[in-house]
C-alpha cells in the first residue's frame, strides 16, 4: 500500500529542525529505567499536533539483535515498533502534556513496512527520522485522555514506513480503581513471577531466535491451519520487562504474535507489518493461549485469549515464504 503525503505541511517540512542523535532523551519520557534500553535521541514540537523525533537504531542488542535468517539483514520490525512506541510516548508527555503517572493502554496499533531500509553509512548506526501527526481524539476538562499518532518512518531521506498507534491515557488512582472492579484483586507484578515459565519452550531456531531467553511461546502444538502455543516470558527479561509491569505488554504480545506467525509460515518469511488491537490487558496471573492460523499468502492471524475471551487480535504481515 502506497505510503500517503508526508505528515508534515510544506512550510513546516521547510522550517523544521535539525535533530541530533549524540543522546538518548530523559528515559522517564519514554518509559524506561535502563538508559541502554532508550534509542530514541531527539525531539521537535512543530505546529499544533505536529512533531518530529529521531532515534538511533543500536548495531548490537541481546533482544533485538537477536535474530537469525532473513531478519538478521535488516532492523527487526520489533526494534521499529519499540521506536515507534518511544516517540509516541514521548509526545504524549511533552506534546500532550499526560502526566507521568497515567497509565497508557494501547488499543490499536499497526505497522505497514513498505521496503527495506538503507544499510547504515560507513557503518554507523542507522538514524531514524519519525514524522508525527496527532489527533486528540478525547479531552476531557482539558486533559487528553486519547489519542492517535500517526507516523512516518525515513532513513537516509528515504521513507521505508508508517505506524499507526491509538491510546488511551487514564489518571493513576482512575486507572487502579477500574482494574481493581475488573480484576476483584490487586494484579500481581512482574517481578513476582517465576524467574522461568512453565511449560515447554519453543525451541529458540523455531522461531528465528539464537537465545532462549528471548522465547516468547511455550507448549506450541499443531492445530488445523495453523499453531496453539501459550505466552510464556521470563520475569526477569531485560527489555520486556525493564521495570516492573502489572500486564504482558503491547509489545511482549507483538513479539509473541511474531513468532506464532513464523512458527505458522516458517522462519525464512520477511515480516512486512502487524495490525492489532488490544481489547483489553492481558494479565499475569492467568495463562494467555495464542492461536496462529494463515489467513492468506501475505498473511497469519494471531489470536490472544484469557478465560475464554479475546484480549488481543494481530494480523502479523509476511512474504517470501521460503
Amino acid at each position: 500500500m502506497p505510503l500517503p503525503q508526508s505528515a508534515l505541511a510544506p512550510e513546516a517540512a521547510s522550517t523544521a529542525p535539525a535533530l541530533s542523535y549524540r543522546r538518548t532523551v530523559d528515559r522517564g519520557d519514554v518509559h524506561r529505567w535502563a538508559v541502554s534500553e532508550v534509542f530514541l535521541t531527539d525531539y521537535a514540537d512543530l505546529t499544533a499536533d505536529k512533531y518530529l523525533a529521531a532515534a538511533q537504531l543500536p548495531p548490537a542488542h541481546y533482544y533485538f539483535g537477536d535474530h537469525t535468517g532473513h531478519a538478521a539483514d535488516a532492523p527487526d520490525s520489533m526494534l521499529l515498533l519499540e521506536c515507534c512506541r518511544q516517540a509516541a510516548t514521548c509526545i504524549a508527555h511533552r506534546g500532550l502534556g499526560v502526566a507521568r503517572d497515567s497509565a497508557f493502554h494501547v488499543t490499536e496499533w499497526t505497522l505497514d513496512l513498505t521496503g527495506d531500509t538503507p544499510p547504515p553509512a560507513h557503518d554507523r548506526p542507522r538514524e531514524l527520522n519519525i514524522e508525527a501527526a496527532v489527533t486528540r481524539s478525547q479531552v476531557r476538562s482539558g486533559t487528553v485522555r486519547a489519542a492517535r499518532y500517526v507516523l512516518e518512518l525515513s532513513h537516509g531521506g528515504t521513507t521505508f514506513g508508517r505506524c499507526d498507534i491509538s491510546a488511551r491515557y487514564s489518571p493513576a488512582e482512575e486507572a487502579e480503581i477500574v482494574r481493581r472492579y475488573h480484576r476483584k484483586s490487586a494484579p500481581p507484578l512482574s517481578d513476582s513471577l517465576p524467574a522461568v515459565p512453565p511449560g515447554t519452550p519453543v525451541p529458540p531456531a523455531d522461531v528465528a531466535r539464537r537465545d532462549p531467553a528471548n522465547v516468547a511461546l511455550a507448549d506450541a502444538r499443531h492445530i488445523a491451519g495453523g499453531v496453539a502455543a501459550v505466552v510464556a516470558v521470563p520475569s526477569g527479561h531485560r527489555t520486556h520487562f525493564d521495570h516492573p509491569q502489572d500486564h504482558y505488554t503491547a509489545m511482549i504480545l507483538m513479539e509473541a504474535a511474531r513468532q506464532a506467525a513464523l512458527l505458522v509460515a516458517g522462519t525464512g518469511v520477511r515480516i512486512t507489518g502487524y495490525r492489532s488491537t488490544f481489547a483489553r490487558f492481558a494479565e499475569l496471573d492467568a495463562t494467555v493461549r495464542v492461536s496462529a492460523v494463515r489467513r492468506t499468502r501475505d498473511e497469519v492471524a494471531v489470536r490472544f485469549r484469557q478465560h475464554g475471551t479475546v484480549v488481543s487480535e494481530i494480523a502479523v504481515g509476511i512474504s517470501g515464504n521460503i
